[in-house]
C-alpha cells in the first residue's frame, strides 16, 4: 500500500491518492481514516497502546489521533506506540508523522510533494531526476543514506520518531522522542525485582502485539532474544505458532539444530531454509521496493525469511530485532575507548590508525586486523560502518571532495556509564535500530505483505530500560574486566530468562543475525555476471572510476578461494562488493529508469 500528498498555494492540499500495486484505491483500504469539518487524518498501521490514551473502546485510530490532535495539537503524539505513519490536515498546516523506530510507510518529501516510496515521488508533476552525489559517496561509505538526506536531489526522507510539519509554505522536522540528556534514576529496586518487571513488561509487549490473532509466527534465529520471545509467547498463548529460521548452506556456525531444538521444545510449526547465495538474483527488486541504495550483513536474510512465509500468513509475526540495542552493545569497544582516553594515550593508537588507513595494508594479515580493530574503538560513536574506507572511496570516486567525515559526537568521558549510554543512544538506538535493523526488517515484511511486530522495541520496555542501571545492562566487575571482554551483555534480560531455556541455547556463543556475505559471491558464473552489470553501468561513467572498480574486481576474483582468510576480511570485501552491484542496479533503476 501506498500513499502520495501534495502541497499547493502554500497550504497544504486536503486530498491524498492512495494507491496499491495495481494503481489507485479507496480510502475504505488505508488503515483508518477520520474526517471531520476541522480536520482529516490518515492513519496507516496500528497503535498498541490505544488502552491507555482513550477509554473508548469503538473510537479507530485515526479518530484517536484527531480527538488527540484537536486537544492538546501534536504535544502528546510522543506517547504514541505503535507501528504507523500518519497525516494530519487542518486549515493551517500538515503533519506527517512516524512511530518511535520508523517501521510503517516510509516517507520522502520535497517542496511539493510527498509519498511512501521514492518510485512514486518520481513520478510526481515537474519531478527532475538528479542523483545526490554526496548522498551516493556516503552509502559507499556506511552502506545507507541517512535521513534526512536521500539518493535524489531536492527530495528528503523523514526519519523514525519524527513529525514533518508544513505550514505556510515551508517544513520542518522535530523529534517526537529525543535522546539527549538520559540518565537512570537512582533506585532501590533489587536485581529480582528489575528482572520481574523486565518480564512482566515483554509479555505485556507481546500481547498488545498480537491482538486477538489466533494464528501467531514468530522468527527463530537459536539466540537469547527469538528464544525469550517464544518463551514469554508461550506463557500466554496456547495456540497454533509457525516458527521460520533461515541458515547458511556449507556454515558450520549454522543455528538451524539450536532454532530446531526450541521449536520442539515449546511446539512450534517449524520451517526452515538455507541461504545458498542464488538469492543475489533477487536483488534488483529489493533495490527498487527500498528506494535507496542499502546494504547490511542481514538484509539478504530478511528477505529470504519473509519470502519464506509464502502464501499461509500467520495474522503477526514477533521479531527479536533491537533488543541487543535496547541494552546496547559494542561494551568492550566503549570500555576501550574510555580506558585510552582516561590514560591519554589515544593519539598514539590514532596515529597507528592513520598509518594503517592507507591502501597498501589493506591485505589479510596482522595490520589488517589492527586496523579493524581500531577503527571500531577510536570510532565508537560511529557505529557499525557498511563499505569502503576513505582511502578507497579517494581512489574510487571521480570527485574525491565528496568524501567527508561523518560528524563525530564529542565522546562523553565523565565516566564508563556516561560513555555506554551515549553510545547506546545516539548510535545502537538512533542510527543502527532506527536506520538499519529496524529499517531492513520492516521493509522486507512489507515488501511480501507480512505483518511484523517487534516486542523488544516496546515503548513501556524503551522507558523502562532508560531508568535502569547500567551494569544491568552491560555487567563487569570493572572497567578494566570489561575492555578484557569479562562481561556479559544484556545482563538482566539473561538474568530472567536464562533458567527457562534450553541449555544449549543459553551456553552458546553469539553469531549474530547476518549472512556469510561471500556466499552470494562463490559462483564463478553469477559473480561474473554480476561484475558485467557493474562494469556496463553508466555509474562507472559518471560517478564512479571504472578502471578502479575492475582492479577491485580483478583482486576479489583472484582471493574468492584463498584458504585462511580472516572472516572480517571476507565480510567486508563482500559487502563492499554488494555495495557495488546495489548502487549499479540504483542507479540503472532510478537515474537511468531503465525498469527491464
Amino acid at each position: 500500500m501506498m500513499f502520495i500528498g501534495k502541497f499547493k498555494n502554500n497550504r497544504p492540499l486536503p486530498e491524498m491518492l492512495v494507491w496499491n500495486k495495481g494503481g489507485r484505491i479507496s480510502y475504505d483500504q488505508v488503515s483508518s481514516v477520520c474526517i471531520n469539518e476541522r480536520i482529516k487524518v490518515y492513519f496507516w498501521g496500528v497503535l498498541y497502546n490505544r488502552e491507555s490514551i482513550v477509554d473508548k473502546d469503538d473510537l479507530s485510530d485515526a479518530a484517536i489521533i484527531a480527538e488527540m490532535y484537536e486537544r492538546s495539537g501534536d504535544s502528546r503524539f510522543s506517547c504514541l506506540d505503535g507501528s504507523f505513519t500518519f497525516v494530519v490536515f487542518d486549515s493551517e498546516q500538515a503533519l506527517i508523522v512516524r512511530d518511535h523506530h520508523g517501521t510503517n510507510k516510509p516517507v520522502y518529501y520535497n517542496k511539493y510533494f510527498f509519498a511512501s516510496s521514492l518510485a512514486l515521488l518520481q513520478k510526481t508533476d515537474g519531478f527532475i531526476t538528479e542523483p545526490n552525489f554526496q548522498a551516493l559517496a556516503d552509502f559507499l561509505s556506511i552502506g545507507y543514506i541517512s535521513t534526512p538526506t536521500s539518493s535524489l536531489k531536492g527530495v528528503y526522507k523523514l526519519g523514525a520518531g519524527e513529525i514533518l510539519i508544513y505550514r505556510n509554505g515551508e517544513s520542518v522536522t522535530k523529534q517526537l522522542y529525543p535522546t539527549d540528556g538520559i540518565l537512570p534514576v537512582q533506585s532501590n529496586k533489587s536485581l529480582d525485582e528489575w528482572a520481574e518487571e523486565y518480564g512482566t513488561l515483554h509479555s505485556e509487549a507481546i500481547k498488545k502485539r498480537i491482538g486477538n490473532n489466533s494464528d501467531i509466527g514468530i522468527l527463530l534465529s537459536g539466540g537469547y532474544d527469538s528464544g525469550c520471545n517464544l518463551v514469554a509467547l508461550r506463557k500466554i498463548y496456547s495456540g497454533d505458532i509457525h516458527s521460520y529460521s533461515i541458515g547458511f548452506k556449507g556454515d558450520t556456525w549454522t543455528e538451524l539444530p539450536l532454532a530446531k531444538c526450541m521449536s520442539e521444545t515449546f511446539g512450534t510449526i517449524h520451517e526452515e531454509y538455507e541461504i545458498d547465495g542464488s538469492e543475489i538474483t533477487a536483488l534488483p527488486d529489493i533495490v527498487d521496493f527500498l528506494g535507496d541504495p542499502f546494504v547490511e550483513g542481514g538484509l539478504m536474510v530478511n528477505y529470504t525469511v519473509m519470502r519464506l512465509i509464502g502464501c499461509n500468513k500467520p495474522g503477526v509475526i514477533l521479531g527479536g530485532d533491537g533488543s541487543d540495542q535496547y541494552f546496547g552493545t559494542s561494551g568492550r569497544e566503549v570500555a576501550l575507548h574510555y580506558l585510552l582516553s582516561k590514560y591519554k594515550i589515544t593519539p598514539i593508537f590514532g596515529l597507528i590508525y592513520h598509518m594503517l588507513s592507507r591502501s597498501g595494508f589493506d591485505k589479510n594479515n596482522s595490520l589488517y586486523r589492527i586496523r579493524f580493530h581500531l577503527d571500531k574503538i577510536l570510532n565508537i560513536l560511529k557505529g557499525d560502518l557498511f563499505g569502503f574506507p576513505n582511502f578507497h572511496l579517494k581512489t574510487m570516486l571521480q570527485d574525491c571532495s565528496l568524501i567527508r567525515s561523518a560528524e563525530e559526537l564529542r565522546s562523553d568521558l565523565r565516566s564508563f556509564e556516561h560513555l555506554y549510554l551515549q553510545h547506546a543512544y545516539k548510535t545502537d538506538l538512533e542510527k543502527i535500530i532506527n536506520q538499519v535493523i529496524l529499517f531492513k526488517a520492516s521493509r522486507m515484511a512489507d515488501l511480501f505483505d507480512n505483518t511484523m511486530a517487534f516486542p523488544y522495541m516496546d515503548l513501556d520496555i524503551y522507558h523502562f530500560l532508560q531508568q535502569m542501571p547500567v551494569h544491568y545492562k552491560c555487567k563487569g566487575e570493572n572497567v578494566i574486566d570489561i575492555a578484557k571482554g569479562y562481561a556479559t551483555s544484556k545482563y538482566l534480560l539473561k538474568y530472567h530468562y536464562k533458567p527457562m531455556l534450553p541449555e544449549v541455547i543459553t551456553s552458546k556463543k553469539k553469531q549474530g543475525g547476518f549472512a556469510p556475505m561471500p556466499l552470494f559471491f562463490k559462483d564463478d558464473k553469477q559473480r561474473a555476471q554480476i561484475a558485467d552489470f557493474i562494469m556496463t553501468s553508466s555509474v562507472t561513467r559518471n560517478f564512479l572510476k571504472r578502471d578502479v572498480v575492475g582492479r577491485f574486481i580483478k583482486q576479489y576474483d583472484q582471493e574468492v578461494n584463498t584458504d585462511g582468510n580472516w572472516f572480517w576480511y571476507k565480510q567486508s570485501k563482500a559487502i563492499q562488493y554488494f555495495n557495488l552491484y546495489t548502487l549499479a542496479l540504483w542507479w540503472e533503476r532510478f537515474i537511468e529508469q531503465n525498469y527491464d
